[in-house]
């Protein structure tokens, strides 16, 4: 049966495509962020506390753990939707945390009375601020909150400094993170476009697809639709040796209809039959418009009593489904041929077509099955 859900929403996947690209890219920037910590660390040693250095260290690996943790249940899960931005919360917590360890930390394992490895020390958070923009451009809050919280608290403090030197690499870094609030920005919205014509692109597809197959009159398969998805759902059931069953149906007397009441409301019958088919048959099953007033089915691991009692009920809430026509209702009935026992669907069709001649034949209104109406 054709799909008949809602378009999907393209800015949710806009936002799945761009947090699947965070997690794929920050990954390896999660060992690289703590071996920084550890560079920084041995070269800081002997010149600042070492207590602090290896109680920052500890922290951040605490955090690092926690953020693996994030990502083993990313790679494990592959999550999507509603469960994928709920990851997202905890990929966002845990990021900002780190962050604000390395910032904080970085700030007071930073000597105070050497203004060379204050140095350093700021040219490794530029470098880690610059990465984090990188690395976290995907989601624009994420990376400036991530270089903010590594650089903003060691420039505030030089700025507290007497020194001409600090104040000088604080207005240096002042400027890096303006000009990286913008870059964040720049490379925030050129992914944005580009996902978000790529999902739109895809969208269009699918649509022009749907529509190619799609009866415009009822909301079913076309012919073609119904022949190609037929063919795949007999092979398959070939293959894992399951019954399979076909209907052809023919509603009765449609011509009467449409040179008595005119075309409006023949394409009004045709429609609430289509619509009967959705809501009637199960979303195994195939059903299509195949001619003017003829309609078929394809009905998978089901054998052929099973498929005369589905077609028997089918006939029934036709028949007992008046349809609304200007001032009165129309009563119309169905002629359901069945068929069954062959993996070939033409010669199901064939069989059932027959089947439903024979239905016409016997006064309409009623379920022939192909087997009991015809006999070698």
């Amino acid at each position: 049966m054709p799909d008949t859900d809602s378009v999907p929403d393209v800015e949710l996947l806009v936002r799945e495509d761009k947090l699947k690209l965070l997690f794929r890219q920050s990954f390896p920037a999660l060992f690289i962020s703590y071996a920084t910590a550890l560079l920084l660390s041995w070269m800081l040693w002997g010149h600042a506390s070492e207590v602090v250095i290896v109680a920052w260290l500890a922290m951040l690996a605490v955090s690092t753990l926690g953020r693996l943790a994030v990502f083993i249940i990313y790679f494990r899960t592959r999550p999507s939707g509603v469960d994928l931005l709920k990851l997202e919360r905890r990929y966002g917590f845990s990021l900002m945390l780190s962050s604000l360890i390395w910032g904080l930390g970085a700030l007071l394992v930073m000597p105070a009375d050497s203004l060379l490895y204050q140095a350093i020390t700021l040219f490794i958070l530029v470098g880690m601020a610059g990465g984090a923009v990188s690395v976290y451009s995907a989601r624009y809050p994420m990376a400036v909150g991530a270089m903010l919280s590594v650089l903003l608290p060691s420039t505030l403090w030089m700025y507290t400094q007497a020194g001409k030197e600090q104040l000088g690499l604080a207005v240096g870094a002042s400027m890096f993170m303006i000009a990286m609030l913008r870059t964040a920005k720049v490379m925030a919205n050129a992914l944005q476009v580009n996902f978000q014509l790529s999902r739109e692109l895809h969208a269009a597809h699918a649509a022009a697809d749907q529509q190619a197959k799609t009866d415009a009159l009822t909301g079913i398969n076309n012919r073609r639709a119904f022949l190609d998805h037929g063919e795949q759902i007999t092979r398959y059931c070939e293959r894992h040796e399951l019954e399979i069953s076909a209907m052809v149906m023919d509603l009765d007397r449609f011509k009467s209809i449409n040179d008595g009441l005119g075309h409006l409301a023949g394409d009004n019958v045709l429609r609430h039959v289509g619509e009967l088919l959705l809501t009637t048959l199960r979303r195994s099953d195939v059903c299509g418009r195949i001619g003017g007033e003829e309609f078929a089915v394809i009905l998978p691991h089901t054998s052929g009593r099973d498929a005369l009692a589905i077609a028997e009920k089918l006939r029934q809430t036709i028949a007992e489904t008046p349809i609304p026509c200007g001032e009165r209702r129309l009563d119309i009935t169905i002629s359901i041929g069945v068929a069954a026992g062959a993996y070939d669907l033409t010669t199901l069709l064939v069989h059932a077509d027959k089947a439903m001649y024979r239905a016409k034949a016997q006064g309409r209104n009623q379920v022939v099955r192909y087997e009991e109406a015809f006999v070698a």
